[in-house]
């Protein structure tokens, strides 16, 4: 497989498709200790595909599935039940970020990402996440599209195409996806778990949410542990808004 050539410009790229509006805030919600080590390393971790929760990652649809085959049966037969495989493991390559795109908390994404009440949401908005990547010429940015896999397509001969659909059961979750295809261990199948990228949250992160569910406590842990790695970040913890209390 030939290297990735850096693109000329990301945000055109086909696989990607951007926000209609690059100021909507974008959401990470994360436990504390992933957010201890974002803080400790100023790094950004990004997961192998084939280890999310989600075991229909990087799959493709039934009628792109249909057409490539009735297009290989006739042409090349002898590579018909090869091209699965090598659709499997390319998934063992590609590494992926995901945020939650929307200008107000997800209660959603709470329950999701911090199931122990003991989380934390990082937010800013779209231009400054494109803007916190821009040294990195080969990490992708976009919106995950939602489709039907057994009504709707997508067309082959992308890597990213599988990256940055899913299905439409999860669709709640607004995705924005950072992507990014690291081959260097491709053939060995010796893949790392994840990798990571430097990021510089004090520069970029607007606001850091506290968890609503977690008890009074919690802030008083999460302040300490802004304060001994980034003080900067100190004035822009917030408690979640979802934990005002009820008025009647």
């Amino acid at each position: 497989m030939m290297p990735e050539q850096p693109p000329e410009d990301k945000l055109a790229h086909p696989c990607f498709p951007q926000p209609l509006d690059s100021s909507i805030k974008i959401w990470r919600y994360i436990d504390l200790a992933k957010f201890i080590w974002l803080l400790e390393n100023h790094k950004l971790y990004l997961s192998r595909l084939d280890l999310l929760r989600d075991s229909h990652e990087g799959a493709v649809p039934l009628s792109t599935v249909q057409a490539r085959n009735e297009f290989y049966e006739k042409h090349a037969p002898s590579i018909v039940e090869v091209i699965p495989e090598i659709n499997r493991k390319l998934r063992t390559s590609v590494y992926v970020s995901c945020w939650c795109q929307g200008n107000d908390e997800s209660e959603a994404m709470w329950r999701l990402y911090c199931p122990d009440n003991k989380g934390v949401a990082i937010q800013l908005n779209y231009q400054g996440l494109v803007d916190s990547i821009a040294h990195e010429p080969f990490l992708h940015i976009g919106c995950v599209r939602y489709i039907d896999y057994e009504k709707d397509w997508f067309p082959e001969g992308n890597t990213y195409y599988p990256v940055m659909h899913k299905r439409i059961a999860f669709s709640h979750e607004r995705e924005i996806r950072l992507a990014k295809l690291w081959m260097d261990n491709y053939h060995s199948g010796n893949q790392p778990a994840g990798i990571s990228v430097d990021w510089d949250i004090e520069r970029f992160m607007e606001a850091l949410y506290i968890d609503p569910h977690a008890p009074d406590w919690y802030k008083d842990v999460v302040v300490a542990v802004v304060q001994k790695f980034c003080p900067n970040l100190g004035k822009r913890i917030v408690w979640s808004r979802i934990r005002a209390m009820p008025l009647y």
